[in-house]
C-alpha cells in the first residue's frame, strides 16, 4: 500500500536534514582541524584565526572571565554563541561542536564494528536519580571557583578537551605512524633509485601527558558506546551553560501527532525532549512514524516538558560549596603559585619556565585554558604540559623544557595562537625582550668547569651572546660564564650541552611578566641588553687548551 503524499515528503524533509547535518558536521570538523595543523605556520593570519573554535566555548569564556576578574575582548564569539542559542536552542552542540562531531564519529564506527549496544535492547532503563543533573552540578562547581579566582574550566570544557586530544595525542600518534612507514620503505625507495623519497622524514613531536589523555578519551568514548553523546547529555558543563540560555529557544522541537510510540524517547542523543537538552540533531524527525514530529519557529503556546530538569537548590548549593573548596584548597596550599613572590613559604619550581609574553602566574592561570594550542604551535617542541611543577592549578599549562627544544628567538607564534592572551601576542622585537628565565652554569658537571675540559658549546650555539669564556684562577682551559644582563632564558645552552645531565640549565631568574606595557621599556629600565644578533663565531681566548678541541669543533 502507497504511503500519504505527506509522509513521504516528511520523510524526505527528515533524509535532507540528516543529510545536511552530517555535511556541516564534517565541514566544522574539517576546518578545526585544519585551524590546529595551522596554528604551528607563522603566516596563519587568514579569515578564520586558528584558535577560532576555542574562542566559542562560553564555559571557557565565562570562567575566564570569572577567574581572572577582567573582560578578555578575544572571546566575544563565546558571547555571540550565548545569544544566538536563546533563538535557536543547542544547535552548537548539535551541528558545529568538534568534540559532538567526534562522539559521533566514534559512536558510527563503533556500532558498524560490534553493533548498536546500546539500541539492541530497546529503550535504556531509566535511573531513580536523574543523571542529566550532574553536568548542571559540575558547572556550578567550575563557575563558583572561577568566583574565588581559580579556573577550573580546563578540566571539562569541550574545546580545550577536544584540541588537547587532536593536538596532543592524536597528531603526533599519525606523525609517529608516517614516521615508522617512511623507515620501513627507505629500502624499498633505494633499491628503486628515488632518492627524493629516500630522504624524506618526519619528525614526530612528543608531548607529557598523552597516557592520561588517552585514558581520559578512552573512557568518554566507551561511555558513547553505552549511549550516543553520553558526554554530552551527562557531563558537559559547557553545555549545561548553553541549556541554560535555550529553555525558551524561538526554533524548537514541535509534535502535532504522538502516538506515545516511544521511538523518539529512545533515540535521542540527549535522553530528553526538553528545549534546554535538546542537541536539535533531529534524529526523532527521521524517526517519528507518525511523521508528525518537526522543528520550527515557537508561536507563543508553551509546549509540554519546557522546564529544565535542573537540580534542586540544595544541590547546587553543595556544587557551589565544593568549588569555593577546591579554590580555597588550591590558593591556602603551600605548592600554590597565586599568592605574592614575596610570601614566604611558596613552593617555586626551578622546572617553572613560561612561555615568553605569559601574563603574571596569578592572571595567567586564571587566563589559561590549557587547550595545549600552544604547545601545538611551537616549532622546537620545546613548551610541554605541565604536570606537578606548577601546582595542582597549573597540570596541563605549558612550561618551556629547553632540554627538549628552545625557544627561538624568530617565533612568535605561541603567543599569536593564544585565545585568551594568557600568553600576550608579541611582535618579534617585544618578544625578544621577554626574558624568560636565566642560565646557570654547574660548576660540578660542567666539562671545563669540573674535568678541565675544552667545551664551548654554550657559547657557540648562544644566540645573545650571553655566555663569556674566560680564564679563571688555576683552571688550564677556559670556561664558560653567564652575563645575566644579556640571558633571555631561550634555552639554547641546555638543549645542545653535551653532558648527558646538562651542566647549564634556565631557571625562572628574572624573569618578564607584564600586564601591559612594553617589554623593551621594562628590560632597559632593569639593566637587560638583548638587542644583539646571533654571534658569527669566535676565538678561544689565548689560554692553554686541555683535552684538545671542544666538542664540535676541528682543527
Amino acid at each position: 500500500m502507497a504511503e500519504p503524499p505527506a509522509k513521504q515528503a516528511a520523510k524526505q524533509a527528515s533524509g535532507r536534514v540528516r543529510l545536511w547535518r552530517g555535511l556541516v558536521q564534517a565541514a566544522g570538523l574539517a576546518l578545526f582541524l585544519w585551524l590546529l595543523l595551522a596554528a604551528s605556520v607563522s603566516a596563519a593570519e587568514g579569515l578564520v584565526p586558528p584558535n577560532f573554535f576555542l574562542r566559542l566555548d562560553p564555559l571557557a569564556a565565562v570562567a575566564a572571565f570569572l577567574a581572572g576578574r577582567q573582560w578578555i575582548a578575544a572571546l566575544w564569539p563565546a558571547l555571540l554563541l550565548l545569544g544566538l542559542t536563546l533563538f535557536f536552542g543547542r544547535v552548537f552542540c548539535g551541528w558545529l561542536c568538534p568534540l559532538g562531531a567526534t562522539l559521533d564519529a566514534a559512536s558510527g564506527l563503533m556500532n558498524r564494528c560490534a553493533g548498536p549496544a546500546h539500541l539492541s535492547a530497546g529503550s535504556p532503563a531509566r535511573p531513580t536519580v536523574n543523571p542529566r543533573r550532574v553536568k548542571y552540578l559540575l558547572l556550578m562547581t567550575v563557575l563558583a571557583a572561577a568566583l574565588a579566582g581559580v579556573n577550573l574550566a580546563h578540566w571539562a570544557s569541550p574545546i580545550p578537551l577536544v584540541t588537547r586530544f587532536y593536538g596532543l595525542v592524536l597528531h603526533p600518534l599519525v606523525l609517529l605512524a608516517g614516521h615508522e612507514a617512511l623507515n620501513f620503505s627507505r629500502p624499498v625507495f633505494e633499491s628503486l633509485d628515488w632518492s627524493s623519497l629516500s630522504y624524506l622524514s618526519l619528525s614526530p613531536p612528543r608531548f607529557a601527558s598523552m597516557y592520561f589523555l588517552a585514558a581520559l578519551f578512552g573512557l568518554i568514548f566507551w561511555l558513547e558506546r553505552k549511549r550516543p553523546r553520553f558526554w554530552c547529555a551527562y557531563l558537559c558543563p559547557a553545555g549545561a551553560l548553553l541549556g541554560l540560555f535555550s529553555r525558551r529557544p524561538l526554533w524548537r522541537r514541535r509534535t502535532d501527532a504522538c502516538n506515545q510510540c516511544g521511538k523518539c524517547r529512545a533515540s535521542c542523543p540527549a535522553d530528553d525532549g526538553r528545549p534546554g537538552e535538546c542537541l536539535t540533531c533531529q534524529a526523532c524527525v527521521e524517526l517519528c512514524p507518525a511523521h508528525g514530529t518537526m522543528f520550527s519557529l515557537f508561536r507563543g503556546k508553551k509546549a509540554e516538558g519546557d522546564a529544565a530538569a535542573l537540580p534542586s537548590r540544595r544541590a547546587f548549593l553543595a556544587a557551589a560549596a565544593g568549588g569555593l573548596t577546591l579554590a580555597g584548597l588550591e590558593r591556602s596550599g603551600l605548592g600554590s603559585l597565586l599568592g605574592s613572590e614575596a610570601v614566604r613559604g611558596i613552593l617555586w619550581s626551578e622546572a617553572l619556565i613560561r612561555p615568553p609574553g605569559a601574563l603574571p602566574e596569578a592572571v595567567f592561570l586564571a587566563r589559561c585554558l590549557r587547550c595545549g594550542l600552544c604547545m601545538r604551535a611551537c616549532p622546537t617542541n620545546g613548551l610541554q604540559p605541565a604536570w606537578t611543577a606548577a601546582g595542582p592549578q597549573g597540570v596541563f599549562s605549558p612550561v618551556l623544557v629547553p632540554r627538549r627544544g628552545p625557544c627561538e628567538p624568530d617565533c612568535n607564534q605561541c603567543g599569536r595562537v593564544c585565545p585568551t592572551g594568557a600568553i600576550t601576542p608579541l611582535d618579534l622585537a617585544e618578544k625578544r625582550w621577554a626574558k624568560i628565565g636565566g642560565a646557570v652554569v654547574h660548576h660540578n658537571l660542567c666539562l671545563a668547569w669540573a674535568e678541565d675540559k675544552s667545551c664551548m658549546v654554550c657559547h657557540e650555539v648562544c644566540p645573545y651572546g650571553a655566555i663569556e669564556v674566560v680564564q679563571a684562577g688555576e683552571f688550564l682551559t677556559p670556561a664558560p660564564v653567564v652575563k645575566a644582563f644579556k640571558c633571555s632564558g631561550c634555552g639554547y645552552c641546555e638543549q645542545h650541552c653535551p653532558v648527558r645531565v646538562p651542566a647549564i640549565t634556565i631557571q625562572p631568574l628574572g624573569a618578564l611578566r607584564l600586564t601591559r606595557g612594553s617589554y623593551i621599556k621594562a628590560g632597559r629600565a632593569a639593566g637587560l641588553d638583548l638587542d644583539h644578533p646571533p654571534q658569527e663565531g669566535f676565538e678561544l681566548p689565548p689560554a692553554r687548551r686541555q683535552g684538545g678541541l671542544p666538542p664540535g669543533f676541528t682543527e
